[in-house]
């Protein structure tokens, strides 16, 4: 995955450096997929990719649309040291497979709604579950939805984003090297 290198329409590699584009997606726009654009943007920088990395984060349901996160995953942000970007929730589109390089859902359940929404394998192979970049050792399979629990569960869930997040811009910069 060469973050700099596009081919052109001509079939000869563009001249410009071209921006990767990741889109993290959940349910609802409001916990997971805000937490990992958020720890992804910081991971990103830390790796000195910044200027060839963006991130984006949506639901695959309307629920949210134009709303601020929950306010309980601002405060864990926070409390990791990450500061809101100002992102408003957004629903998954079909034209995000042409926008985005890689798209990454928080679960299965995730997964499963971009698939099927997938027109081609091309697109198909775009689509990458966050648990790709988990520990070795981590027991879980995808990123547990925090809504429904305290505190502790949103804590965890930015916890488990940033180690993932930092595997996956450890990768981008391998790639691009």
């Amino acid at each position: 995955m060469d973050v700099h290198t596009r081919i052109g329409d001509d079939g000869q590699p563009e001249s410009a450096p071209q921006v990767f584009r990741v889109l993290f997606v959940c349910l609802g726009n409001i916990c997971r997929s805000v937490a990992a654009e958020h720890a992804f943007g910081a991971a990103v920088a830390a790796a000195g990719l910044a200027d060839h990395v963006e991130a984006d984060s949506c639901g695959t349901a309307a629920y949210h649309v134009g709303s601020k996160p929950d306010a309980r995953m601002l405060e864990a942000l926070a409390r990791a040291g990450f500061e809101y970007n100002g992102h408003r929730g957004r629903q998954f589109s079909r034209r995000d497979f042409e926008a985005f390089d890689l798209i990454v859902p928080q679960d299965d359940a995730n997964y499963e709604d971009i698939i099927a929404q997938a027109g081609t394998p091309e697109e198909m192979a775009k689509v990458v579950p966050m648990s790709a970049w988990f520990p070795d050792d981590c027991p879980l399979h995808e990123v547990p939805d925090p809504y429904y629990g305290d505190k502790k569960g949103f804590d965890e869930v930015v916890e488990l984003l940033t180690i993932a997040t930092k595997q996956m811009a450890g990768d981008i910069a391998r790639a691009e090297s």
